[in-house]
C-alpha cells in the first residue's frame, strides 16, 4: 500500500489535529445557541418560520462541524497507521463518514429530511430566492460527491461480520490512500459552501449570541472531574506502553486473514476438482469451509476492536478519545451480537452456537463455561445500549437528528468502562481465535489421515489385482489411469494441486 512522504504525512497530521481543536472550541457555542433557539420555539404558540430557519441553520452548523470532526479524526488515524489492517479500518471509517454525511445534509432516495433540503424549503417560504438557489447548488455538489466517492456496498458491510469472504475481498481492494484524501478534501470544500450559506443566513436573521455565550462561559467554568479522570486513565495506559502491545497485535491482523483466505480457496479448489472428477466430496471439506469463515469472523471482530483501541491511544484530546471509544462501543455491540446474541432467538444463530456444534469441538481444549460466563457478563446490557449504538453509528435517522444526543453521550461516556469492555472482548476473541485455529488443525489432520487410509486401501486393492495377474504389464497399463486418479484425489499430488 503506497504512502505519501513522511514530511507530507507529518504536515497533514498537524493540520488535522489543529482542525480538531478548532472544532472542539466551536461545538459548545453552537450547541448552547441552538438550545436558546429551541427554548424560544417552545414558547411560541404558533409556528414561526424565522425561528424554524434559525434552528435549521444551527442544526446545519452543528452537523458540518461534527462531520468534519469525524472526517479529520479518521484521516488523522489513517495517516498515523503503520499496518495495512488499521489503514483499511480507517478507510472504511472515512467511507462511512462520506455516506452518512451525504444522507445527513442532502437526504437520499427522495428523503426530504436532509438538512440542506430543510434550508431550501424554509428560505423559499421567506422569499430568499438567492439562498434557496445556493442550497440547491450545494445539494447538487453533494450528489456529485456521492457518485464519485461513496461506496454504499462497503458502507453496508462495515461493522457487519456475517459475510467474511465478501468483506475480505472488498477490503483487499482498499489500497489507495490518495482516493480518500481527495474525498476528504472535496467534502471539506463542500463544508466551506455550507458554512458560507449558514453564516449569511445568520447575519440576515441576526440571532442574539450574548445570552448563549454567557451560558457557555458559565458551564465551562466548572471543575471538570470527568475530564481529569479520563486524562489520568489515558496517561496511565501510555506509561504502560500499551500502545506498542496493541500495535504488535495489529501487525498480525492482515497476515492472519490472508492465511484464512488462502485456506478457504484451497478448500474451494479441492471441491471443484472432486466435482470435476465425479468424486464424493468429504463432509470435512464443507466443515472446514464453514470453520474458516467462522475463524475469519472472529479475526475481524478482534482486530476491529483493536483498531478502535489503537485510535483511542493515538488521539490528542478527550473528545477525540471519546470519538474512538465510540468505535469501540459500535464494534463491541456488533461483535457481541454476532458472537453470542442478546436474546435466545439470536443466540441460536450466533457464532458461539455454531462453534459448539462442530463435531470435533471435544478434541480441542476450551473452557466453555468460563468463556460463556464472560459472554453473559458482556452481553448483559446489550439491549439497553441500543440507543447509544444507533446515535454513534448514524448522524440521523429519518426525522431524528442524532448529533446533539451523540455529543451529550460523549460527555457522559465512562472511558474506563468502555476500555474494560474492550479488553474483555479482545480476550474472548483471542480465546475463540486460538480455538478455531485448533479445530482447523484437528480437522486438517483428520482429513490427511482419512485420505492416506483411503489411498492405501485403493492402492492395496490394485496391487492385489496386479499380483493376481502375475505382474502382467498389460494389467498394470490398464490400471494406470485409476492409479493416477487415486494419487490425484488421495495422495500427495492432491496436496500440491490445492496449495
Amino acid at each position: 500500500m503506497a504512502d505519501a512522504s513522511p514530511q507530507t504525512i507529518e504536515r497533514l497530521i498537524a493540520n488535522s489535529e489543529k482542525g480538531l481543536k478548532d472544532i472542539e472550541l466551536s461545538l459548545p457555542i453552537i450547541l448552547e445557541t441552538r438550545q436558546v433557539v429551541l427554548d424560544a420555539i417552545e414558547k411560541q404558540e404558533e409556528s414561526n418560520v424565522v425561528l424554524d430557519l434559525m434552528l435549521a441553520v444551527f442544526d446545519t452548523l452543528l452537523a458540518e462541524n461534527e462531520v468534519i470532526y469525524d472526517l479529520s479524526a479518521s484521516f488523522d488515524a489513517l495517516l498515523k497507521a503503520k499496518d495495512d489492517y488499521t489503514k483499511r479500518f480507517y478507510m472504511q471509517g472515512l467511507n462511512l463518514c462520506f455516506v452518512e454525511a451525504c444522507q445527513l445534509l442532502a437526504g437520499e432516495d427522495g428523503d426530504e429530511n436532509g438538512l440542506l433540503t430543510r434550508l431550501e424549503g424554509l428560505t423559499k417560504q421567506l422569499n430568499q430566492a438567492g439562498c434557496q438557489l445556493i442550497a440547491r447548488h450545494i445539494i447538487d455538489d453533494i450528489q456529485a460527491f456521492r457518485n464519485d466517492f461513496c461506496d454504499r456496498e462497503l458502507r453496508n458491510i462495515t461493522r457487519h461480520y456475517d459475510t467474511p469472504i465478501k468483506m475480505y475481498e472488498k477490503l483487499l481492494k482498499l489500497d489507495n490512500i490518495e482516493f480518500f484524501a481527495k474525498g476528504a478534501s472535496q467534502l471539506m470544500a463542500i463544508r466551506m459552501e455550507v458554512t458560507v450559506l449558514s453564516s449569511f443566513l445568520l447575519s440576515l436573521l441576526a440571532p442574539s449570541k450574548k445570552e448563549s455565550s454567557s451560558v457557555v462561559a458559565d458551564k465551562n467554568s466548572g471543575f471538570d472531574i470527568k475530564g481529569i479522570v479520563n486524562e489520568a486513565i489515558f496517561n496511565s495506559l501510555k506509561k504502560k506502553n500499551f500502545k506498542d502491545e496493541v500495535q504488535r497485535m495489529l501487525g498480525k491482523g492482515q497476515p492472519s486473514l490472508d492465511e484464512c483466505y488462502r485456506l478457504y480457496n484451497q478448500c474451494q479448489a479441492a471441491v471443484k476438482y472432486l466435482e470435476k472428477k465425479n468424486c464424493q466430496i468429504p463432509d470435512d471439506f464443507k466443515k472446514m469451509t464453514s470453520l474458516i469463515q467462522l475463524r475469519m469472523e472472529t479475526l475481524f471482530l478482534r482486530y476491529d476492536a483493536a483498531c478502535s483501541l489503537w485510535g483511542y491511544l493515538n488521539a490528542s484530546t478527550d473528545k477525540e478519545r471519546s470519538q474512538n471509544l465510540r468505535l469501540v462501543h459500535i464494534t463491541k455491540q456488533a461483535a457481541l451480537s454476532h458472537i453470542y446474541g442478546y436474546t435466545e432467538k439470536f443466540r441460536e444463530k450466533s457464532l458461539w452456537t455454531a462453534i459448539k456444534r462442530i463435531e470435533e469441538s471435544g478434541s480441542v481444549q476450551l473452557n466453555t463455561e468460563s468463556v460463556e460466563k464472560k459472554l453473559v457478563e458482556l452481553t448483559g446490557n446489550l439491549d439497553g445500549d441500543k440507543e447509544n449504538s444507533q446515535i454513534f453509528a448514524h448522524y440521523r435517522y429519518k426525522q431524528d437528528f442524532y448529533i446533539p444526543a451523540r455529543l451529550e453521550a460523549f460527555n457522559k461516556m465512562e472511558h474506563h468502562k468502555e476500555l474494560m469492555d474492550a479488553m474483555k472482548l479482545l480476550d474472548i476473541c483471542k480465546v475463540l481465535e486460538g480455538y478455531t485455529a485448533g479445530l482447523l488443525s484437528c480437522i486438517g489432520d483428520k482429513q490427511k489421515r482419512q485420505r492416506k487410509k483411503q489411498h492405501d486401501e485403493w492402492i492395496g486393492r490394485i496391487d492385489g489385482l496386479v499380483a493376481k495377474s502375475g505382474n502382467d504389464e498389460r494389467v498394470k497399463e490398464a490400471l494406470k489411469p485409476m492409479v493416477d486418479l487415486i494419487e490425484m484425489v488421495y495422495g500427495d499430488k492432491f496436496e500440491k494441486l490445492i496449495n
